[in-house]
């Protein structure tokens, strides 16, 4: 426990003298005046909905999840982050540090902007970014923040000298070719990048089956790629909408509400049918990514289940015994010993649960979006954005700017495919015989009954 805390504090230090040399000056957290959450269960299409959603006029966002920030800037002696995600509002302050959270927040928001041309680019700046969130990806390597920037720096100078254009999965190819000779426990295969991509880049590099880290991870993999973009200055922040989107929201907005007190927030509730979803789930704690909770670490006084049973996944692992995925919904307990299905389904119901808990305490205007009704046809997606950027209140001609005749392949374990669940049919359709699934399908207005025409 003890090595863990001082490396979380390391990272934080080394993070924080990258800020400060910048000559950091953040604007205020207090200047952001309008929120939009997505809010939706693992697996459900929030990511895809994100990135999307990201590149609209009037919308600035993270270059990710919250979550590593949560992680980095909660107070592990105080809190045991293997109870549950869900933090008792009357103890937030004590958990949590909120002047880092706040920090971590604004230096990580961004302009929709993207830049394409690579002389645009401000490099001093994007060296500085990439090195940031190199920290919270490889929490086992304790680099040396001036080495880190300079080998990011030399890959950088080298690819804009051939490279008019900027590519950033081209870019990081070669990035991360420099950072894995000096590292060599980096893996390609971690980040975001297709398979068969990073498989012709580093051919001697064999795909992981295990954690990318040995005893706990702040981002979790796959590793999101930083696109060169402006940050949000105080006038963004205050006339622009922050899009969020961490699945762990659904047990935290509390700790949005201590955040933003003063903000507006909407939420747009993303749902998926559960055949779907607990199937891509699935999928995901079979995948080299979303490792989340390593439960053989202990954290001060507090007890847990810190070893897995789970049958489908501890068996087959060598890390499966102590590895998490995903979030940790309460009452993960009763489940530690169950079969991996039943796993995913208490994960789908219980974020679902949760969001729908919250709504109906609430006074934030929401919306509730199908994703089906997103992969549906181009169409359906049309019409589905226009009513998202009205509910926000951005045009709904600026869909016209997403270019959503094609979708973009995001965070995904397997390429996409509509009724990919029905691989595992049977043992999906035995799932519905639990009135707690049932009941929460029916709730999100999916009719079991129709289940074989569920995308």
């Amino acid at each position: 426990m003890n090595e863990i805390l001082q490396a979380v504090d390391r990272i934080k230090n080394a993070r924080r003298s990258i800020l400060r040399e910048k000559g950091w000056k953040s604007p205020s957290i207090a200047d952001i005046r309008r929120i939009m959450v997505i809010n939706s269960s693992s697996r459900s299409g929030s990511s895809l909905l994100y990135s999307l959603l990201s590149r609209l006029p009037g919308i600035i966002s993270l270059t990710g999840e919250a979550s590593p920030f949560y992680k980095l800037n909660i107070r592990l002696g105080r809190f045991n982050p293997h109870s549950s995600e869900r933090v008792a509002t009357e103890l937030l302050d004590e958990v949590f540090d909120f002047d880092g959270l706040a920090e971590d927040f604004i230096s990580d928001i961004y302009l929709p902007q993207q830049q394409t041309v690579t002389a645009e680019i401000n490099a001093e700046t994007y060296i500085c970014d990439l090195a940031l969130r190199f920290l919270l990806q490889w929490t086992d390597i304790e680099a040396d923040a001036d080495e880190l920037q300079s080998l990011i720096k030399s890959a950088f100078t080298d690819y804009a000298a051939t490279n008019p254009a900027f590519c950033t999965e081209e870019f990081y190819l070669l990035m991360l070719e420099r950072l894995s000779a000096r590292w060599p426990q980096i893996n390609p295969f971690y980040y975001d990048i297709g398979t068969d991509r990073v498989a012709l880049a580093f051919p001697s590099v064999e795909i992981p089956t295990t954690p990318p880290v040995s005893s706990f991870t702040i981002e979790e993999p796959p590793f999101i790629l930083l696109n060169p973009a402006p940050h949000a200055d105080r006038e963004a922040l205050q006339s622009s909408t922050l899009l969020l989107k961490s699945t762990v929201d659904c047990y935290r907005m509390n700790l949005l509400d201590r955040l933003f007190p003063e903000a507006e927030k909407r939420i747009i509730h993303l749902v998926r049918n559960p055949a779907a979803t607990i199937n891509g789930i699935f999928d995901g704690w079979h995948h080299r990514g979303f490792f989340s909770h390593n439960l053989g670490s202990c954290f001060g006084n507090h007890g847990h289940i810190n070893r897995l049973k789970i049958k489908g996944y501890s068996d087959i692992y060598p890390h499966g015994n102590v590895w998490w995925n995903f979030d940790l919904p309460p009452g993960w307990e009763e489940y530690a010993d169950r079969e991996l299905i039943e796993v995913c389904a208490l994960q789908w119901r219980s974020a679902n649960a949760e969001i729908l808990d919250n709504l109906a305490g609430s006074s934030s205007s929401s919306c509730t979006i199908r994703f089906e009704d997103i992969i549906r046809s181009v169409e359906s997606r049309k019409e589905q954005f226009a009513a998202m950027l009205n509910f926000i209140g951005i045009d709904p001609q600026e869909t016209v700017s997403l270019g959503l005749e094609s979708l973009p392949i995001v965070q995904s374990t397997l390429p996409p495919q509509l009724y990919r669940w029905k691989k595992r049919k049977d043992l999906i359709k035995r799932l519905m015989d639990d009135p707690q699934i049932s009941s929460m399908s029916e709730k999100l207005g999916y009719n079991i009954a129709t289940m074989d025409g569920w995308l």
